[in-house]
């Protein structure tokens, strides 16, 4: 199932282009359909005209019920779902982190992960440091460390840098690629950290990657 969802995110504006004209090409059909439907007077032509038409009838409302249906996905299922750990299957539940034992165990020894931010290794694509965001965001990144057993993603707000909130993790090396949408509606205005993180196979933890960042949505 989380392999759907991600394929349904990753690839949902093909997704989009792909029903979109298949709904204009079956509209097209529906249009001629019913003006052939029209114009028939006999039983066996007005027949085939009628089946035409049903065909192509049920492909528009087929098409529309599947734009509708990645749309709610994408917009609301996908965003909703508690982040799954790629290695045990266990819910990545709202917790605590204390950045500063996560930091500790990345610099103990020089054979452990190195870690922090690193252009082409584990690095935010988007946002960027500082930037606003609203809506449904779509967050991008680099995560392609050497020898990775899983990354997760989280967010907290600035002046409580101790309470992370869960987003989404995966088990897949990404490049400059797509993570996954963030429902920014569901959390309240405010200045946000956004962290990366990665361990190893053999349980090392990456030092994480941070940005600042501020959601701004319009309230009414």
């Amino acid at each position: 199932m989380n392999s759907l969802f991600t394929f349904l995110v990753r690839y949902q504006n093909w997704i989009y282009a792909v029903l979109s004209l298949i709904l204009l090409f079956y509209l097209k059909k529906l249009i001629g359909a019913v003006q052939d439907w029209n114009s028939t007077i006999f039983g066996l032509e007005r027949e085939y005209a009628q089946k035409k038409l049903n065909t192509a009838l049920v492909m528009v409302i087929v098409s529309v019920l599947l734009l509708i249906a990645e749309f709610v996905s994408v917009n609301y299922l996908i965003s909703d779902r508690a982040a799954i750990d790629p290695i045990s299957g266990v819910e990545l539940l709202e917790q605590a982190v204390d950045s500063e034992i996560v930091a500790s165990e990345a610099a103990s020894d020089g054979s452990g992960y190195r870690g922090g931010c690193e252009v082409g290794v584990l690095e935010w694509i988007s946002p960027r440091q500082s930037e606003v965001i609203q809506g449904l965001y779509t967050l991008s990144a680099t995560v392609n460390v050497p020898d990775m057993g899983f990354f997760r993603y989280d967010y907290a707000p600035l002046n409580d840098p101790a309470s992370w909130n869960a987003i989404s993790a995966g088990n897949l090396p990404v490049i400059e690629g797509v993570l996954g949408p963030l429902a920014t509606t569901e959390i309240e205005n405010g200045d946000y950290i956004l962290r990366l993180e990665v361990l190893s196979k053999t349980n090392e933890a990456w030092a994480p990657c941070d940005v600042s960042i501020r959601i701004l949505n319009e309230t009414n």
